[in-house]
């Protein structure tokens, strides 16, 4: 089987808001290619030929752009699929578009990582509002759209039916929960076996309203008054006042709070490993991919009870929590109670298993396969 693989926009050099862009983006893409590859199948990247730029989001589209340009110096008909790593980005109804005026009959997939048919999906609706037809339009152009999780397939289906029935029968059709790939075995190389000098509570998501990081800044807060503790935030702050908020807790506590500012992928990794907890507050969240890092690295990871975290952790209780008061008495007894914590983190790495290559892989060539006997 021969595919043509789109993978993402990606910014391994430079901040960039969207996290797919400088994590998910590179190490789950490279993940699938690898072990799409390791099967015996080849796999065509799509070659943009973008010019560089100090403006990050020309130097994005731009290579969106070429990447539609790419498709013209192809022979489509060499290929047996055409897979599209994030559906944002190149739009699958334009891509659909190329292949109909080229008479060009090939199967195309894509991953959906987030939806306008998510309500809590603040960024798409901040940075891309009143496109919820044009995202439904690129989904219903898939043959088969692939998501990470149940919870996010349940979500767009509840609100699409809402608007459209029919439509959400013809999209239910095309939906397959195949689950993201971690990057396992880049994370194995960055193991150090050395941690931090006391225990670490790591921060370790986007800087988006829907990750809520001042509530985080308030925890943390709270967490370095009452504990010996390290905290890591490691996502570069743009915001003004949220900057102003961590900038006033290291000068509290100038020692313990850490501030990444988007560490390189090994940097970061390497991190995660020396880390001992991890904690979100997402509102949003389709699959959790840092979260599922902060797993796999033997991190015990306390997590709101809502989006796709209690699928991610098999409903693991003892970790979920319902309230900023629930949060920080788990907190509290997780960071003074060791073995506890290393029983948690273990039981986590264990159900962080489930998002291996060798376990989502299948899963993709699976719907592969299911798209060849049609």
């Amino acid at each position: 089987m021969r595919i043509l693989f789109f993978q993402g926009f990606v910014s391994p050099d430079m901040e960039h808001e969207a996290s797919d862009a400088i994590g998910y983006g590179i190490t789950s893409a490279e993940a699938i290619v690898a072990g799409l590859s390791a099967r015996g199948i080849d796999v065509v990247r799509v070659q943009p030929r973008s010019p560089p730029s100090f403006d990050q989001e020309r130097r994005r589209l731009s290579w969106i752009l070429d990447g539609y340009k790419a498709l013209l110096d192809l022979d489509l008909q060499a290929f047996d699929l055409i897979f599209i790593f994030h559906s944002l980005h190149q739009f699958p109804a334009e891509v659909r578009r190329i292949l109909f005026d080229l008479q060009v009959s090939v199967p195309l997939i894509g991953y959906s990582h987030g939806s306008h048919w998510d309500p809590t999906d603040t960024f798409r609706f901040i940075h891309y509002p009143d496109m919820e037809v044009v995202d439904l339009a690129n989904l219903l152009s898939l043959d088969r759209v692939l998501l990470p999780s149940e919870f996010a397939r349940g979500v767009i289906l509840e609100h699409v039916a809402a608007w459209q029935p029919e439509a959400a029968r013809k999209l239910e059709a095309k939906l397959a929960v195949v689950g993201l790939p971690i990057d396992t075995h880049r994370l194995d190389r960055c193991r150090m076996g050395e941690g931090f000098e006391r225990p670490t509570l790591v921060f370790n998501h986007s800087l988006i309203p829907s990750k809520q990081p001042e509530l985080f800044a308030e925890v943390a807060a709270r967490a370095l008054e009452r504990h010996e503790v390290n905290v890591v935030v490691t996502r570069h702050v743009e915001d003004e006042a949220l900057e102003g908020l961590f900038r006033e807790l290291q000068a509290r506590f100038p020692e313990r709070l850490i501030m990444g500012n988007t560490y390189p992928i090994d940097t970061y990794f390497r991190t995660l490993w020396k880390a001992d907890l991890q904690v979100s507050m997402a509102t949003h969240e389709h699959l959790g991919i840092a979260t599922l890092e902060a797993m796999y690295t033997h991190n015990c990871c306390l997590l709101p009870n809502r989006c796709s975290y209690p699928e991610i952790t098999g409903g693991y209780e003892d970790i979920l929590y319902s309230s900023t008061v629930e949060l920080e008495e788990k907190l509290d007894y997780y960071v003074e109670n060791r073995s506890a914590r290393e029983e948690a983190a273990a039981t986590l790495h264990e159900r962080s298993l489930r998002y291996t290559p060798e376990e989502v892989v299948p899963r993709l060539m699976a719907v592969f396969s299911e798209l060849a006997d049609e």
